[in-house]
């Protein structure tokens, strides 16, 4: 694992990535040795769909990896899709990085920045109070495919509630 990650600290040392889109993807990478090891992260939805009402929220970061996700409700942190296929018209109080994958916009909100790494996205664009950076390049494309084997289908989310009050 540890050629991944010094593979992926120079791509942000030449500035290819930022820091923060690095650390995103070496936390997913630990999340998954993790996973393999045998350790249970809080979310119970490992397998297929993940889905996030508007009268839900999570309370902390979520990573997400080689899912269908459906993003309605509210993230209070950041928010990773990494090779998702997504459907986004919820809030996110972070960042949300897009690293490979594609997601569909229909509005919403990022209170952070928004990262659209070697991914595909369409749609009504969300309100994004940050920076926007869309990065494809080959060198991007050759890290996903490096660490893909590393980040299977994973869901790294913390707790997620009903809204009171909210149908």
């Amino acid at each position: 694992m540890s050629e991944e990650i010094r593979k992926i600290l120079e791509a942000v040392a030449r500035g290819e990535i930022s820091p923060e889109e690095g650390e995103m993807l070496i936390k997913a990478m630990q999340e998954k040795e993790r996973e393999e090891s045998g350790s249970k992260g809080a979310s119970s939805e490992r397998e297929g769909n993940y889905i996030l009402d508007e009268n839900e929220i999570v309370e902390e970061d979520l990573v997400l990896s080689k899912k269908k996700a459906i993003i309605r409700g509210k993230i209070k942190g950041d928010l990773a899709l990494i090779n998702c296929e997504t459907f986004f018209s919820g809030e996110v109080e972070g960042d949300l990085a897009v690293i490979g994958g594609k997601i569909e916009f229909d509005g919403g909100t990022v209170k952070g920045d928004l990262a659209l790494i070697d991914a595909k996205d369409s749609g009504k664009a969300p309100v994004v109070e940050g920076d926007i950076a869309r990065i494809s390049n080959f060198f991007v494309g050759g890290i996903l495919k490096m660490i893909s084997p590393f980040i299977g289908n994973i869901s790294v989310s913390s707790r997620k509630k009903k809204v009171e009050g909210k149908e």
